[in-house]
């Protein structure tokens, strides 16, 4: 029995139609298939292989104080301005305020002449006219233990906390301690307005130290 050893071009046209509909039959049946399948099912498959995305706050957190560490204190206030000359100009018209300070506390500049732990032993003025402010200062945010623990040991009423005559002897203290302690002695040997400029100085410095009013 013989074969034919050539496929004529009807041959090829007819093989090349049914392949072409046999292929558009399948995309077809395809579609229809996909059509059927619920869309809920469809939306978790979908969901299942998605990765899951985490979001990444770009902002860092501030550290957050626990209120329990404020320490109160009571400032004899004699003012309250919108600038720091504002206040400089204030306490340029009194001689008694020549050893007062300016703390500034959000935006605002606050005219202190003393500060203790105790609101009896504040020593209200007429002239100029002061009232007992109180506020609570906190180093619950500073990684420096001495500033951390500063406020409670600026609650002292003893004297031999602030002033010492050895720097091995003053323990775990800030750095400058020593030398702003001595310079102080110089301006007033009222433990109070010791404590006014300590607290200044140590607040403007660092501001991981925080002021509450």
């Amino acid at each position: 029995m013989k074969f034919p050893n050539v496929i004529g071009r009807r041959d090829l046209i007819h093989a090349a139609i049914i392949g072409s509909v046999a292929g558009l039959a399948g995309v077809l049946f395809f579609i229809l298939i996909l059509s059927s399948m619920d869309p809920a099912k469809q939306e978790q498959q979908a969901s299942s292989t998605e990765e899951e995305v985490i979001p990444v706050n770009s902002e860092q957190e501030q550290p957050v104080v626990d209120k329990n560490s404020f320490v109160e204190f009571f400032a004899n206030q004699h003012g309250v301005f919108s600038s720091n000359k504002a206040a400089l100009d204030f306490i340029a018209g009194f001689g008694s305020l020549n050893t007062s300070a300016i703390v500034e506390i959000d935006g605002n500049f606050y005219v202190w002449s003393s500060i203790t732990s105790i609101k009896e032993e504040l020593v209200i003025t007429d002239n100029p006219t002061s009232f007992a402010k109180p506020f609570k200062l906190s180093g619950a945010a500073c990684t420096d233990p001495a500033l951390q623990s500063l406020p409670a040991h600026l609650q002292s009423n003893d004297p031999s906390k602030f002033y010492f005559e050895d720097s091995q002897n003053q323990g775990n203290m800030p750095k400058d301690w020593q030398s702003i302690t001595s310079a102080l002695t110089s301006l007033s040997g009222d433990l109070s307005v010791a404590r006014l400029h300590l607290i200044v100085h140590y607040f403007t410095k660092n501001d991981c130290m925080k002021i509450e009013l």
